[in-house]
């Protein structure tokens, strides 16, 4: 907490850590300003031997879909994959390596209740409880534009962590019971 120049009690920093190892997705929520990005942001960066371990992608409005976080096979390309700029597909590429199994990776998206979480983090909800795949498209194998080679399905890593912030004010949606039933929820209050 010196380091990132913030002042976190010790208390909230043990939740926020007990948190994360009881279950993978932890959802941060309250007032704008209260530290929920910060302390996510210090977290990643304390514990992560480089930046190919996180990704931090503020969650858009307009997102109905999961094409922002893995992107879509090009209907005009059979052998082409379009990734997004977020990078989340490559942080869940990178965290499926052999040589990373013992490395954490976090996905913190931020402000991730501007649009409903459903929509866009379906397929992510149901994977974590169930353990299957993502499957991203049929067909050929693709690559995308960097020349990676992205397989039809992606298995969820044991080693990614999700972070959420969420604002509670009139311009966000609320959670779902199947979002709060697989997250933890810690809830920032200035006093």
């Amino acid at each position: 907490a010196k380091e990132s120049k913030m002042n976190f009690s010790s208390e909230l920093v043990l939740r926020f850590i007990a948190s994360l190892t009881s279950k993978p997705f932890v959802i941060l929520s309250g007032l704008s300003g209260s530290g929920k990005t910060k302390i996510a942001q210090s977290f990643v960066q304390w514990i992560s031997e480089s930046e190919k371990q996180y990704k931090i992608v503020p969650v858009g409005a307009d997102w109905t879909n999961r094409e922002p976080l893995v992107g879509y096979p090009n209907g005009l390309d059979s052998d082409e994959y379009i990734t997004p700029d977020s990078g989340v597909i490559h942080l869940l590429m990178e965290a499926v390596k052999e040589e990373n199994e013992n490395k954490p990776f976090f996905l913190i998206l931020d402000e991730m209740n501007l649009s409903h979480v459903e929509r866009y983090f379906a397929d992510f909800l149901s994977t974590m409880e169930s353990k299957d795949t993502i499957k991203l498209y049929t067909g050929t194998k693709r690559k995308s534009l960097d020349g990676q080679k992205i397989d039809l399905e992606i298995n969820w890593p044991k080693n990614v962590f999700i972070i959420g912030t969420v604002n509670i004010d009139e311009t966000t949606y609320m959670f779902s019971p199947k979002v709060l039933d697989r997250a933890n929820v810690i809830e920032f209050r200035i006093t």
